[in-house]
């Protein structure tokens, strides 16, 4: 497992192997100032090895369109650098609008259920 953290402003993205998949989990804002990094990370990410890319979404807070169009282009990068890619869908309903509106949801696709589980963050069992 490897674990690199990058971050500009409000966007932060930490990687890590799960399950056969190199997970991007990206927190914060993807907008006009941060979408560039995200086609960037795809592509080193698949240069490094990585065959499954997965972007987990669940922690980002917001998207415009500019980020919406950065993670349509991540789909087209993965491919033509000769990888996979998939999403773990954002838990914020207001980004997954926007997701949605821009034909995100379309292209990227989801994780199964079964893998969506396995890339989630194990919870620690609250002491009672």
């Amino acid at each position: 497992m490897q674990t690199e953290v990058h971050m500009r402003g409000r966007f932060a993205a930490r990687e890590e192997d799960v399950a056969g998949w190199h997970v991007l989990r990206l927190t914060g804002e993807v907008d006009a100032h941060t979408a560039g990094l995200l086609p960037t990370l795809v592509v080193y990410a698949v240069r490094r090895g990585a065959q499954r890319v997965c972007l987990d979404l669940t922690a980002l807070e917001r998207v415009d369109r500019s980020g919406a169009e950065a993670l349509r282009r991540c789909d087209r990068v993965a491919r033509y650098a000769g990888g996979q890619l998939a999403m773990i869908e954002p838990d914020d309903p207001s980004v997954a609008e926007v997701l949605e509106d821009a034909g995100v949801a379309h292209e990227l696709p989801p994780l199964a259920p079964g893998e969506r589980l396995a890339t989630r963050p194990r919870r620690r069992p609250v002491a009672r």
